[in-house]
C-alpha cells in the first residue's frame, strides 16, 4: 500500500480503544478521500481469545485476522460509505509493524488502553513507541469510556513525530 498516495494506517486489535481508532480512521478517511489500511499485529503472548493454545503461526495469524474481521465487520455495519479498505495481519511487535507500515501515510492511528504501570514496564506501549518512532502524524485515540470514569476530558491526542499536542 505504501505506493499510493493518501492512504491511513489503524492499527486493530480487539480493545475498545482499538475500535474507536477504526471509526476515526474511516471517518478521516471519508473525509480525506484516502484509502484505510487495517494493521493487526500479533506475538505468541497476544491477548486475543484462542491465542493462548496456538501451536503453529499459521494457527495464529488466523486467530488475529478473524478478530481484525470481526472488528471491521462491526465498525463497517450500518456505514453506507465507505472508503477503499485493505487488511494486513503480521506475526510481529505492534509497534514495529505499525511504525513500518505507516512509511508514506497520510497519518497513524491507534488506540490507547490504560494499562497500569507494571504491564507497561514489561509489555511497553504501543502508543507510546509509535509516537516516537512513527514516520507519519499519529494520532492516538484513548478509552473514551475509561477517561469518562476518571473524570478526565480529552479522549484523542495527536502527535507529529515525537511533539505531544492535546486536541479540544
Amino acid at each position: 500500500m505504501n505506493t499510493r498516495e493518501g492512504f491511513i494506517v489503524v492499527g486493530v486489535d480487539h480493545s475498545r480503544p482499538a475500535v474507536g481508532a477504526l471509526e476515526f480512521a474511516l471517518d478521516e478517511a471519508m473525509a480525506h478521500g484516502c484509502a484505510v489500511e487495517v494493521v493487526t499485529a500479533w506475538l505468541w503472548s497476544s491477548p486475543y481469545e484462542g491465542m493462548d493454545h496456538v501451536t503453529s503461526i499459521a494457527e495464529g495469524q488466523r486467530i488475529a485476522a478473524a478478530v481484525q474481521d470481526r472488528v471491521l465487520r462491526d465498525v463497517l455495519e450500518g456505514r453506507v460509505e465507505r472508503p477503499a479498505i485493505s487488511q494486513v495481519v503480521v506475526h510481529e511487535d505492534a509497534g514495529r509493524a505499525l511504525v513500518e507500515r505507516a512509511e508514506g501515510a497520510r497519518m497513524l492511528i491507534v488506540g490507547s488502553a490504560r494499562k497500569g504501570a507494571m504491564k507497561r514496564a514489561v509489555l511497553g506501549s504501543v502508543s507510546e513507541y509509535c509516537l516516537r518512532h512513527a514516520p507519519a502524524p499519529v494520532v492516538v485515540v484513548a478509552d473514551a469510556e475509561a477517561h469518562r470514569h476518571r473524570g478526565r476530558l480529552g479522549a484523542i491526542e495527536t502527535a507529529a513525530g515525537t511533539a505531544n499536542r492535546p486536541v479540544l
